[in-house]
């Protein structure tokens, strides 16, 4: 038997990092008994110190209740003892540092001290979950769970399937993160990136491409998207916030050589090689796009952008968008829910191709592509048929 929603009353997280504590604090704040858990007695203390912190800001806003705080801050127990931590745990999280052999060691002991009917779940923006699931001896019983940063402020959470997930295990995940008053959104295939991430690429490649070729500024990218589209922060000014230079550079071979399905096949765009060996990391290093040794953030002006054609960024995120509807990795709706509260966009990409029209995103489509002729980006850049489709029979995805 494997746990139901109804049946689930205690959580155990593994890590008490940035996202654990976040985790452990939400679940504390729902009314669930909540352990969490690491190796690192001063990495707890801070932990607790932090989620007291949290607590008393979310009392001071109204969003809790004094008595509401103190009842969660009652629920949670820290301990260095893992076995403590999990033995009687309904839902195992795992919230520790982005790499795989770690995460896999983890899950190797979880699978021996948690309870048999116990939901294991990790916490990843886009490691591969299949391989976690295998290394236990319960791997329809691993779903994957993407939270975003900072867990107690961000409203969504990514639910992942692996081939191995059945659906009322999905849905069982899906309901503990509701009860969490948090929105989940299924990604029903274990594809690189999942759903939210996998859209914030070709934002900030295609935007990378122009400019390396020259043919638009950073500030006229990013003054368009900023300004008349209404995205937080344009896509270069946002690499620089979120390291993404770094990010794309380091990690560009273990995406070229990810065996699931949908990985990436083609290498970044050179200018972020570029900027990489220049030590161009983003905000954290003084430099990436922009120079930021004498400003916290760039200076952008309205104006800049008008010139620019922001479908030109839009095309490639709305056909990226259609591949995940076509390959059932998750529904329209989930696709644009993610965007618009994951990535705080105006709007979610399919939407945005209703808005339009799918004809004309095509032909836009076609534009950029017809600028990779000569580059490995070719075949990523193609319209899918599922876009094809849409332009020609005039529909919409709503």
């Amino acid at each position: 038997m494997v746990v139901t929603i109804d049946e689930i009353e205690t959580i155990a997280v593994i890590g008490s990092g940035q996202m654990g504590r976040g985790i452990g604090a939400v679940a504390a704040l729902a009314g669930y008994e909540t352990y969490i858990n690491d190796i690192d007695e001063s990495q707890l203390e801070e932990a607790k110190e932090q989620i007291e912190w949290s607590y008393q800001k979310t009392a001071d806003s109204g969003a809790a209740s004094e008595d509401e705080v103190e009842a969660a801050l009652d629920r949670l127990t820290f301990t260095t003892d893992q076995e403590e931590a999990v033995s009687g745990a309904d839902f195992v999280t795992e919230a520790a540092v982005e790499q795989q052999s770690v995460k896999e060691d983890i899950f190797q002991d979880l699978d021996e001290i948690a309870p048999a009917e116990a939901l294991l779940a990790t916490n990843t923006s886009g490691l591969n979950i299949t391989q976690l699931a295998e290394v236990t001896d319960r791997p329809d019983q691993v779903i994957g769970t993407h939270w975003f940063n900072p867990p107690m402020l961000m409203d969504l959470v990514e639910v992942i399937m692996t081939e191995h997930t059945p659906d009322e295990v999905a849905t069982t995940g899906e309901e503990l993160i509701e009860s969490f008053d948090k929105t989940p959104i299924r990604c029903r295939i274990d594809i690189p990136s999942f759903i939210v991430n996998r859209l914030m690429r070709p934002y900030g490649e295609g935007a990378a491409w122009l400019a390396y070729r020259g043919e638009h500024s950073f500030e006229e990218i990013d003054s368009a998207m900023k300004y008349q589209e209404g995205f937080p922060m344009g896509p270069l000014e946002l690499a620089d916030f979120t390291g993404g230079i770094q990010i794309r550079v380091e990690g560009e071979q273990d995406h070229l050589t990810d065996p699931r399905p949908m990985s990436y096949d083609t290498e970044v765009c050179p200018l972020l090689h570029e900027l990489y060996e220049q030590g161009r990391y983003g905000r954290k290093a003084d430099a990436g796009y922009y120079d930021y040794s004498d400003q916290d953030e760039p200076s952008i002006s309205v104006d800049a952008g008008l010139g620019f054609d922001p479908l030109l960024i839009w095309a490639p995120i709305v056909n990226e968008a259609a591949k995940m509807v076509e390959n059932d990795v998750a529904s329209v709706e989930d696709i644009d829910t993610g965007a618009e509260l994951g990535g705080n966009w105006p709007m979610g990409p399919l939407e945005k191709c209703d808005e339009v029209g799918a004809d004309v995103i095509l032909q836009k489509l076609t534009e950029v592509a017809s600028r990779h002729e000569e580059t490995n980006k070719l075949a990523e850049t193609l319209p899918c048929d599922l876009l094809v489709e849409k332009a020609k029979n005039d529909e919409t995805f709503y």
